[in-house]
Formats: structure tokens, C-alpha cells, sequence
């Protein structure tokens, strides 16, 4: 934790390091912080978030709409349909056994769900529809391509058995690797499904399955026009023996396109064959919006996004000239590079944005369909086309989280919101000690889970898995059921030691620091010199405005009411004692300091005079130099704080004076009206 003294936050008379900073004309306000100046501090800041919640709000009502709900729903729908149907397997042993997408797990498995599932949806017309065979999905979705089913299979060998068990196996086949990929004709030797073919024939992508990384060739085939071809291609595909223990994945690749909603669905069914038997199914749904003007369905969106591009040029030129001024010193500030970052991303973002407006021809003019049958060419052109608008969406989600970090630089409005922002800075660097500590202990949990339950529980079953059910224990998400029937006495250890060591040590850890650094601040804020806030100016000018318009009581009760929180800030006996143990003072001391300058319990003391008696502490300290000075400094700066006090209470005792030759010339003009004897008469009848 920090050992700061809280007392040398009142003692501003240490020089500060003379670094030679050069000139520039495009002032921040990190280099009005950088050159102490406070009041250029707070009117850059002012500037700053006023230009920073414009951006805001046009980058939020412009690129968010990027995002459209219809995508949900299509993605739903669809896996409604291939993922979450059942179908019963037609052997005899378990022909009553109801399975799903995810349930498949052996080779005839994978041809019932062929013949049952795939074929029925591809194929599913509608009652009362013009019959279109293989080219509607859910009424509304048209295929652009006909579903094509794509087989990587590996080569015989390369394998290392052990002696003694050679006898056993005659052949073998490894995990799949691109070294070892099989491209040699099998079975009938004819037709694309029997032969190799390569990215220009099959358009295939590299694809990162569950188990392996995939290439883009192999052996494939597309459905027939109609239901009754399809499944007798698949009747034969099955009884040619397409699969074997060759095969190490199989690829089912389809696109649609809904022109009521301008949206492209490109859908990747995987099946894959690990060497040690099984089958691993998974499905992926790429779902994107297509707009009227490539990245924008109205006139009014795009506008705001040229908007944007304005802005990210503005923050670019701010940060040439922030670099230009700190040079080096320039990564040593953490919001230089949530700045930095957002520049990035938002070129990035505009780079990506570029690219989908040249490659996508406008739909302002023509159908939908037109549209999308120029832009589609061929597989690879939808496969591109996905890709571009998923990177410029999630581009923008992560631009998007860091514009909302950012607001954070500019909560330092008053004194609250400025103790918290500081708070966080002060215990930045123990929190990242601390985290280096937590993630060495939760990284030893979850190796010590993975080698105890990795080989019967899905969690643990890799360490990636491991980790994360490491971290979800700490929200509270521990499945204890399915660990203790793998072993009951070390499931107990594990979880009564992992609470123990990380929620009750760790996070308890975690809190003290926060409370630690928060203490010090609040204590360093409380008796430093008066400075000036954004809320001060913000109140200065709306007090100019209610007088511009006529409230003049509410802007004179308004500087009143400031100017008394001003003066009756106290601080509480406990923090005062607080103060001093910090600083080192023992207990005795600390009661004959309080003593001494008559500090009791259960009561307040003003800051005026807690910061006296700092002062004098901070004089009677050996350890202390240049007490002249730092004194003169203080004085200084109290100086400067009581003109202002002076300033404001003139302005009231004008508003005062004000309000009473107001009253007086009203009594003059009451007694003008009054008869001439009527003030003699009244004191005949009333002397007193």
C-alpha cells in the first residue's frame, strides 16, 4: 500500500523537476496539468467535454445503428432449424433414440441427420407457394448458392506406436494437420466428391474448428435442385463409404438472403472426427445487415458518420501535438493511451468502412435483390462480404468501450467526483501489483483443477476451460455436485481453500487498498490549498445568466449558500487522529498534539485550523526543509484564497446594499403619499 504522509499535500514549496517543454500551439489539458495551471486546466476541460459530448452523442445515434435486432432473429430462426430439431436413428438397438445437433457422435448418427434434418429443411416448401425446389428457406430467406458439403480427410501413417503394441493395429491415422492433409482420389476415383480440389474449385476458407485449424481445399459436393436427387446422393455417398477413419471434418456451407430486411446469412455446419473416435459437432451463423448506402440506410446516418470521421481527425491532430509536446513523457500517462487507442480504431474503422463502400455498389436506386446479385459473385465474395461488415461492427464495439472509458478522464467536475478520479489513479499501480499476484493464484487453481478433473469434467477440460471456471468460482458459479462425484474429499479442499485464499484474502486485499488510497486523497484534498473546479465555472456562469434574466434573489441566495459550505467545511476529530498515526506519530503523541491545541472527541474542528495545526507539525518536524519557503508558499496561498472569499463577499454585501436602497427609496415614495401631519399625529398617539 502507499506510504504517503497526507501532511505533504499541504506543503506545495518542492520545486518541481525542470524539464524544458517545447512550445506548442494547440494546447490540451493534459499540457495545462503539465504546466500547473489551474485555471487553463479548467477552462481546457471545459472546452474538452463540451466538444467530447457532442462526439458522444453523434457516434452513438450514428453507429449504433450498425447493429439491427433483425440479425437475432435470423440467426435464431435458422438454428432453430438445423440445430435444435430431433431426429431418431434408424438402426435397431436405439431406433426410439431422439437426438439433436450437438448429440451426434458416430458416423450413422451423421447420415440419419443428413436424411432427416438437412434434406427436410433444405428442401421445405410451404402449402400454397410456387414451388421453387432448394431455393426458399423459412418463405422469406432465398439461397444464394446451393449448400455445399466439403470433407478434409488425412493421410495413412505418420503415426509413433510402441512396440509392443504394433501387432495390433495394421494402420493408423493422426490428428489433422495441414502437413498431413490426404489429396490423393478414393473410392470411385470420379466426380468432385471422390477426387481432391483445391481453394479455386471448392471456395473454401481456412476455418478454426474445436479441435484442429482447418485448410480450404478437399472433396465436395452440392445439393441437387430437388429433395428426391439430394437423398439419393446421400443414400450413395453412404453406401461408397465417403466417410472413414480418414476423415477428420466435414463442412456443410450455405448462404441466404432476405430482401424485406436487406440481410445475409452465411451458415457453416461442422462436423469433426478427432483421432480418437467420435464425432464433434458446431455451428456458426454470420449474420449481417446490408444498407442502402453500404454503411448506412439514410441520408441522416451517413451524414453523422462523416461527423465522426471529423472528430477522429480532430483527436488525431490533438494527439500529434500532445506527442510533439511530451515526447517520450507521453507513455508514461494512462489516458494517452486510451486516446491513442481510440485513434487507431477509429482509422481502422474508417479504413474498413472505405473498403465496403468501394467493393458494394450502392442500393439507392435498384431492388435489393439486384443489389446483392452484383455484389455476390461467387462463395468467396459472400464469405468477404460477411467479413467486412463483422470487422467494422466489432471495430466499432470496441471504439465504442473505450469512448465510454474515456468519459471517465472527465469526471474530476468538483471535489467529490475529483477524490474518486484520483482515487483511482493513486492505487493503479498496487492494484496492477495486485493483479499480477491474483492471476498467479487463480492460474495455480486452475492447474491444480485441470489435472485433478480434466479427464471427467468439460470445466476443467482444457486450461482455457480451467481458468474460466477458476474465475466464474469467484462469482460465485461453482458446480460442486459434478466435482464431487468425481472425487468428494479433494472437491472440499479445493473449494474451502480457493474461498479462503481468494475470496476472503485476495478481495479483502483488493477493498483495503481502494479504502487506503481513497483516505489519502480525501485527507490531501481537505487540506491543500483552495483551487478552483469545473462546477465552479459552470456555477459562476449560470449565476450570470439567472442575473441576465432577472433572477437576481435566486443568483444572489445561490453565491450565498456556496460561500457558507465554503466557509463551514470541517473535518471530524477521527480523521484528524487518523492524519497523525499515518504520519507516523504514536499514540501519546498524537493525544498530547490534540491536547495541545484542544481537539476533543465527538467534535469538529474547522480546515482552517486543522490545516494550522498540520502546518505546525509539518514546521516542528525535523525531517522537514525549506520550511521558509514552503511557508511563504502557503501563505501565498491563502492569501490568494481569502481575496476570493473577499471578492464574494463583496458581491453579496453589494446585492445587499442593493436590495436596501431598493426598500429605502420604497419607504420614501410610501411616505411622500402619507398626509404632512400624519407622522406628528402618530407620535402624539404613540410616543414609545
Amino acid at each position: 500500500m502507499s506510504t504517503s504522509n497526507p501532511i505533504a499535500a499541504i506543503d506545495p514549496g518542492q520545486p518541481p523537476d525542470l524539464i524544458v517543454r517545447p512550445k506548442v500551439v494547440w494546447k490540451t489539458r493534459q499540457i495545462a496539468l503539465d504546466k500547473n495551471d489551474r485555471e487553463l486546466y479548467v477552462k481546457l476541460t471545459i472546452i474538452e467535454l463540451v466538444t467530447y459530448a457532442v462526439f458522444f452523442v453523434i457516434f452513438f445515434t450514428s453507429c449504433s445503428s450498425l447493429y439491427s435486432y433483425e440479425t437475432f432473429v435470423i440467426n435464431r430462426e435458422i438454428s432453430s432449424l438445423f440445430v435444435e430439431p430431433t431426429f431418431s436413428t434408424y438402426s435397431d438397438d436405439d431406433f426410439d433414440l431422439s437426438l439433436k445437433f450437438n448429440d451426434i457422435i458416430t458416423m450413422s448418427h451423421f447420415w440419419q441427420y443428413f436424411h432427416s434434418v438437412l434434406c427436410d429443411k433444405l428442401y421445405e416448401i410451404p402449402t400454397g407457394v410456387e414451388k421453387e425446389n432448394g431455393t426458399k428457406l423459412l418463405y422469406e430467406n432465398k439461397f444464394l448458392f446451393r449448400p455445399r458439403v466439403r470433407q478434409v480427410r488425412v493421410e495413412e501413417g505418420h503415426c509413433t506406436i510402441r512396440n509392443q503394441f504394433k501387432g495390433l493395429f495394421h494402420d493408423c491415422y493422426v490428428p489433422y494437420d495441414i502437413k498431413y492433409e490426404d489429396k490423393t482420389s478414393f473410392g470411385p476415383k470420379k466426380g468432385t466428391p471422390w477426387v481432391y480440389s483445391d481453394r479455386s474449385k471448392t471456395q473454401g476458407v481456412f476455418y478454426q474448428g474445436e479441435i484442429a485449424y482447418y485448410g480450404d481445399g478437399g472433396f465436395y459436393f452440392d445439393f441437387p435442385k430437388n429433395k428426391v436427387d439430394a437423398k439419393t446422393t446421400i443414400s450413395d455417398l453412404e453406401h461408397d463409404t465417403w466417410l472413414n477413419r480418414a476423415t477428420r471434418a466435414v463442412f456443410v456451407d450455405f448462404a441466404i438472403y432476405n430482401c424485406n430486411i436487406n440481410v445475409v446469412c452465411a451458415v457453416k455446419l461442422v462436423f469433426e472426427f478427432p483421432a480418437s473416435g467420435g464425432i464433434v459437432s458446431s455451428s456458426s451463423f454470420r449474420t449481417v445487415k446490408l444498407y442502402r448506402y453500404a454503411v448506412a440506410d439514410s441520408i441522416s446516418t451517413l451524414i453523422g458518420m462523416l461527423a465522426v470521421v471529423g472528430f477522429i481527425v480532430y483527436f488525431t491532430v490533438e494527439e500529434i501535438f500532445e506527442i510533439m509536446y511530451f515526447r517520450k513523457d507521453y507513455i508514461y500517462v494512462f489516458w494517452n493511451y486510451v486516446d491513442f487507442s481510440i485513434v487507431v480504431l477509429g482509422w481502422w474503422a474508417i479504413s474498413v468502412a472505405s473498403m465496403i463502400v468501394s467493393k458494394e455498389r450502392s442500393s439507392a436506386s435498384i431492388s435489393p435483390e439486384n443489389a446483392i446479385a452484383k455484389t455476390v459473385a461467387d462463395r468467396m465474395s459472400v464469405e468477404c462480404l460477411v467479413t467486412r461488415h463483422e470487422t467494422l461492427v466489432q471495430l466499432t464495439a470496441y471504439l465504442f468501450f473505450l469512448v465510454c472509458v474515456k468519459v471517465i478522464k472527465y469526471t474530476d467536475l468538483n471535489r467529490s467526483m475529483t477524490i474518486v478520479y484520483l482515487s483511482v489513479g493513486r492505487c493503479f499501480k498496487i492494484v496492477a501489483g495486485y493483479l499480477v499476484i491474483m492471476v498467479f493464484v487463480v492460474s495455480a487453481f486452475a492447474t491444480l483443477g485441470y489435472f485433478a478433473f480434466g479427464s471427467q469434467v468439460k470445466g476443467f477440460s482444457t486450461m482455457y476451460d480451467s481458468v474460466l471456471s477458476s474465475l466464474r468460482i469467484l462469482m460465485r458459479d461453482f458446480d460442486y455436485r459434478t466435482l464431487q462425484d468425481v472425487d468428494a474429499w479433494f472437491t472440499t479442499f479445493f473449494f474451502v481453500f480457493f474461498t479462503c485464499v481468494v475470496i476472503f484474502v485476495l478481495l479483502t486485499m483488493l477493498v483495503a487498498i481502494v479504502f487506503h488510497a481513497y483516505f489519502d486523497v480525501d485527507v490531501e484534498q481537505s487540506l491543500e490549498g483552495r483551487q478552483p473546479y469545473v462546477s465552479d465555472k459552470v456555477s459562476a456562469f449560470v449565476d450570470h445568466v439567472l442575473t441576465k434574466i432577472g433572477f437576481n434573489k435566486w443568483a444572489a441566495r445561490r453565491r450565498s449558500d456556496r460561500l457558507k459550505d465554503e466557509l463551514d467545511r470541517r473535518i471530524t476529530y477521527q480523521n484528524v487522529y487518523k492524519i497523525l498515526k499515518r504520519c507516523g506519530f504514536t499514540h501519546s503523541e498524537v493525544e498530547n498534539i490534540l491536547n495541545k491545541y484542544g481537539i476533543e472527541p465527538q467534535k469538529t474542528v474547522h480546515e482552517d485550523e486543522a490545516r494550522q495545526m498540520f502546518r505546525d507539525v509539518l514546521k516542528n518536524d525535523p525531517e522537514s526543509s525549506n520550511k521558509d519557503d514552503k511557508d511563504k508558499a502557503v501563505n501565498e496561498s491563502d492569501i490568494e484564497w481569502l481575496i476570493k472569499r473577499v471578492d464574494l463577499l463583496e458581491n453579496v454585501l453589494d446585492d445587499v446594499h442593493k436590495k436596501c436602497d431598493i426598500v429605502i427609496a420604497r419607504l420614501d415614495a410610501i411616505r411622500v403619499q402619507l398626509p404632512s401631519n400624519y407622522a406628528e399625529k402618530n407620535l402624539k398617539d404613540n410616543p414609545s
